[in-house]
């Protein structure tokens, strides 16, 4: 199996900031994830994250947007099917974060 590249940025411009990740977030890079979601938190009272092009989370990309989600709004924007947005519902961050979908 190959690791799709992971890749983050915020768009810390706009309001609220949009942060972007694609490829896998896993334990190797969610330190990296998470620098990238508190900074745009900080800018901001909300942050939008753009989760279209991850294919891989694990429990520690789970962790980072709950501890995102206690301290602001945050809003997700995922695939209307596949993994990510079921392990939104598995995890219960639907609850907690604004979710929308894209094709």
């Amino acid at each position: 199996m190959t690791e799709s590249q992971f890749q983050c940025s915020a768009a810390e411009a706009e309001a609220p900031p949009v942060v972007t990740a694609s490829g896998d977030i896993d334990l190797a890079n969610v330190n990296e994830f998470s620098d990238v979601l508190n900074r745009a938190a900080a800018e901001s009272d909300g942050i939008t994250v753009d989760l279209s092009d991850v294919s891989y989370c694990d429990s520690a990309a789970v962790r980072a947007l709950f501890a995102v989600a206690a301290t602001t709004k945050l809003a997700l924007i995922v695939p209307t099917t596949g993994p990510i947005i079921t392990l939104l519902s598995i995890s219960g961050l639907d609850r907690v974060a604004t979710v929308a979908t894209r094709d």
